[in-house]
């Protein structure tokens, strides 16, 4: 298992136009994503900084594994509601959400990631090649959904995600069942700093943690020439920087970097010499 630190800076991350007939939704989001290595085989994240264009639609749906969205400017549709900058959204497998039906654009965090039932969570490579076996049958995906014909001919018309994720697995999707009633959303402005008394220095907002993998979701403020060790990580979190500059094994990183620290990874401090911001996931279930 690979127990080393991931880092990357903005440009380091895997840019990519995800829209238009490479799509199963209708609308653009341009996508920069952290290519980040879990070290656990199957066990698979995605967690990119999106801009989501004006014009995004997708009907309401739900996914099989778990998603967390965190909205760094503009307001992004969820359905009845719009998450406003600041706002942190989780969205739970098996609960629907939507339309989204976005009005002007939106700067996003996006986490996916294998939910507490345990489907398996395809890369984007899989799903693209899901989709082209789709369309090479005949199938069609138009707002949101793909319509075509199972293998004993008869009318296929369901929401364009599980067509792939059921494409790509060769099963029938059946979700588990929702832990939560609806999507979770969490208003960061409203919540206090409150001191770690571990670190000198460091504040910190704990927005949520979710399902009995307790995953959390916090805020991270580190002081001028104050430093966060990394040592005591139990489980490993993405880390993500939302303003100043951190450095971190002699390097610096300034907004828009990324660290992926597995539990019981070497000593490293996160340090900041003009003060910085951080957004951060924990996630106990891809532990060792």
């Amino acid at each position: 298992m690979n127990v080393a630190i991931q880092a990357w800076r903005p440009e380091d991350a895997v840019t990519g136009l995800l829209g238009g007939r490479d799509s199963h939704r209708v609308g653009t989001v341009e996508q920069r994503r952290f290519p980040i290595d879990t070290g656990m085989l199957g066990l698979n994240l995605s967690f990119s900084r999106d801009a989501v264009a004006d014009g995004f639609f997708s009907p309401r749906h739900r996914h099989c594994w778990d998603q967390i969205r965190f909205v760094i400017d503009g307001s992004l549709s969820i359905g009845e509601r719009d998450l406003e900058p600041g706002d942190c959204g989780y969205f739970p497998e098996a609960v629907s959400y939507g339309p989204q039906k976005q009005a002007g654009q939106a700067t996003v965090l996006v986490l996916q990631f294998t939910g507490a039932g345990g489907l398996y969570y395809p890369t984007p490579d899989e799903l693209a090649a899901a989709r082209d076996r789709l369309r090479a049958r005949g199938g069609t995906f138009e707002g949101g959904r793909y319509q075509g014909h199972a293998p004993d001919g008869s009318p296929v018309d369901q929401d364009g995600y599980e067509a792939l994720w059921e494409a790509h697995t060769g099963c029938k999707l059946v979700y588990a069942e929702p832990r939560y009633g609806d999507v979770v959303v969490m208003r960061s402005g409203s919540y206090e700093w409150l001191a770690d008394q571990r670190h000198p220095g460091i504040d910190v907002k704990t927005l949520g943690c979710f399902t009995e993998h307790q995953t959390s979701v916090s805020l991270i403020r580190i002081a001028p020439g104050a430093h966060l060790d990394t040592k005591k990580l139990t489980a490993p979190q993405i880390r993500y920087v939302l303003s100043g500059t951190v450095a971190c094994d002699g390097r610096e990183y300034p907004p828009g970097s990324c660290f992926w620290i597995p539990a019981g990874a070497s000593s490293h401090l996160l340090s900041s010499l003009t003060g910085a911001e951080l957004y951060a996931v924990s996630l106990p279930r891809y532990a060792p």
